[in-house]
């Protein structure tokens, strides 16, 4: 097999949407891959464009097939002269990634235009609110929560940072209701669901209807589709766990300022707790954490939470003076 020329500056892109064609292709080199580096740390503009791309990209799987393909279609090829050393199939297939994510943008769906409504939500730790967006979709906000809402005319879209959402979105065929979390995106037009985001962690649970999850790039996408009754954890090193039932009525029971646990073990219920405690607790041994607990607390007083643990478990709570507390086997 031939073995293709060594790339040189002359071959690289120089502009967003070409490196956005070269680096999505599949062909990219490691030289690429070190200039592709070095165009980035060059500008922080370089950056927030690439990334603007890729959300126009990853949009473009919102659109029915039928609909894109006809926007594909009112755009006329566009004829380019080879660049040197640079092979006919490699540029042909980045000016095709290139035409997608134009049409998209300048097209129908018009996403580079400002959004008709623009909302950032956040919550601090142990504190719960409540949106009704311009749609008539109701949020609410568990602890610790930082999302940003925006409508465009043919997508709403959330994207949460950290926290959780308990989601009750309005029906609305013609415009997807997409919220991006970073590990994936969960795609709805109508239905009742509850959405957390941790550092490295994803967990949907879905209250009424279904939602569709979608993770990864176009050409790797993980797809899954969930129902009422329906629970699914991700994370950054598995990617997409496996479906299962839960009790959702139990996992959304923050929303009426309850916690609701069973035969959780101790360690995973005081990592809950300290979700909403001003000052952590900690277990003094780690052996204290394989104890099974079940009960419920109220999760709008956190002190009487955290004080009522001895009453369920055999251990004894040592509050320190910077306001933690250490918990101990009696």
């Amino acid at each position: 097999m031939p073995v293709p020329p060594p790339s040189t500056a002359a071959d690289h892109p120089r502009d967003a949407a070409q490196w956005f064609a070269r680096m999505q292709s599949g062909e990219a080199t490691g030289q690429d891959r070190q200039a592709f580096d070095a165009w980035l740390s060059a500008n922080p503009a370089h950056g927030r464009e690439y990334q603007r791309l890729r959300f126009l990209w990853d949009a473009t799987l919102l659109v029915p097939q039928e609909r894109l393909r006809g926007m594909l279609a009112q755009n006329a090829p566009v004829e380019m002269p080879p660049r040197t050393g640079l092979s006919r199939r490699r540029f042909g297939a980045g000016l095709a990634a290139a035409g997608a994510l134009a049409t998209v943008a300048f097209g129908a769906n018009s996403l580079l235009r400002s959004p008709a409504a623009t909302l950032t939500v956040s919550t601090r730790r142990g504190e719960r609110r409540q949106w009704t967006l311009p749609d008539g979709s109701e949020i609410h906000l568990n602890t610790d929560t930082l999302a940003q809402v925006r409508f465009f005319e043919d997508l709403r879209q959330v994207t949460l940072q950290h926290g959780e959402i308990l989601f009750q979105v309005t029906a609305d065929a013609t415009r997807p209701f997409v919220v991006d979390t970073g590990l994936g995106q969960v795609i709805v037009t109508g239905t009742r669901f509850n959405v957390r985001r941790e550092a490295d962690a994803l967990q949907v649970s879905v209250a009424s209807g279904a939602v569709q999850l979608r993770s990864g790039h176009w050409w790797n996408r993980s797809e899954r589709r969930l129902v009422a009754g329906q629970q699914l954890i991700a994370d950054t090193a598995h990617g997409f766990g496996d479906i299962h039932n839960a009790n959702v009525g139990d996992i959304i029971a923050w929303q009426r300022g309850k916690i609701i646990f069973h035969d959780m073990p101790l360690a995973q219920l005081v990592a809950e707790m300290n979700r909403y405690l001003p000052h952590p607790a900690k277990l003094a041994a780690r052996q204290l954490g394989a104890q099974r607990i079940s009960g419920v607390f109220s999760i709008d007083d956190p002190t009487a939470m955290i004080n009522a643990l001895p009453v369920i478990a055999p251990v004894r709570l040592v509050h320190l003076a910077d306001g933690s507390v250490r918990i101990t086997a009696q």
